[in-house]
């Protein structure tokens, strides 16, 4: 018996995958950034599919309303610096994708997965974790 409840538990540990975006090449840590939505500067980010650029990480972020909500979380955040490292000049928002302006690779800005393109590394965009309490914003490795 003992040996039927081992293998259906590894089964299901095995049989479960995580929809993460694992990037080899971002190791960087940063600060925790705590932003207040009435704040100016996000007001573009307020709506579906807008945007705020925001100081931080590599090369800027870009906080993203994906215009969903509740357990899928409304936001995310971004790093502008192309996982290629092959580009100085922080990624293009166009909306709904990061351009990388050396390579012209397209990364989505719903989960940073590389949409057209080349990419050197396991993963896509550098995706920072975001936490919506209220009105402020946290924004953490």
């Amino acid at each position: 018996m003992k040996k039927i409840v081992f293998a259906v538990v590894l089964f299901l540990n095995l049989s479960c995958s995580d929809n993460d975006v694992i990037n080899s090449c971002f190791n960087n840590t940063i600060q925790p950034i705590f932003l207040d939505v009435n704040n100016p500067q996000l007001n573009g980010v307020l709506t579906p599919n807008g945007v705020a650029e925001i100081n931080g990480g590599i090369n800027g972020i870009v906080l993203f309303n994906k215009g969903t909500g509740g357990s899928f979380g409304q936001f995310i955040a971004l790093d502008r610096q192309s996982p290629n490292r092959d580009c100085e000049t922080p990624m293009r928002i166009e909306v709904p994708f990061l351009v990388c302006p050396c390579d012209e690779s397209k990364y989505s800005m719903l989960d940073g997965r590389l949409v057209s393109g080349e990419n050197n590394c396991d993963g896509g965009a550098r995706v920072y974790n975001v936490f919506l309490n209220g009105t402020s914003i946290q924004i953490t490795n």
